[in-house]
């Protein structure tokens, strides 16, 4: 009689701990924004692009191209004297609950030629091989994170 009294206890515990764990979900599910984060945007002449008032795909393509190329820009260039020769497409722009994913890819590289009469090192030519980066974009908040490469940008 104790242990099938045990038995029934263990089960009660065990019903009590687990209520709510196991069913279907009722309701429709809500979608959770997107975590407050900031973009680290490397130093350089140009500046991070505003964030669009309204978020649709066009804005957020145009966001994410020119948030990435001017990143891949200030990261090649070196001095006044670098010249940076760069391409950036964007590969597709999706809806999601929370805002918009974009991928965007860019390839291109920079040449430093400094006077012979200048006083600055001259610098080495910099690859920027094919890279992609996802941008999610919500209503207050962008992430940015590395992905496989896509195709080269011609």
């Amino acid at each position: 009689m104790n242990r099938s009294r045990t038995a029934v206890v263990a089960l009660l515990a065990l019903a009590l701990a687990t209520a709510g764990c196991v069913g279907t979900e009722t309701g429709t599910p809500t979608a959770s924004p997107l975590p407050q984060g900031s973009v680290d945007f490397p130093d350089g002449p140009k500046e991070p692009p505003e964030r669009p008032a309204v978020l649709n795909e066009s804005s957020v393509r145009e966001y994410a191209r020119t948030f990435e190329y001017r990143a891949a820009y200030n990261s090649l260039r070196i001095n006044e004297y670098t010249d940076v020769t760069l391409a950036c497409r964007v590969d597709g722009v999706s809806e999601r609950p929370w805002g918009y994913e974009a991928v965007v890819t860019c390839t291109g590289h920079s040449d430093t030629n400094v006077p012979e009469n200048a006083t600055v090192t001259p610098g080495p030519h910099a690859d920027w091989f094919t890279q992609s980066y996802r941008y999610r974009v919500g209503g207050t908040a962008t992430h940015r994170d590395q992905v496989d490469p896509r195709d080269p940008v011609s």
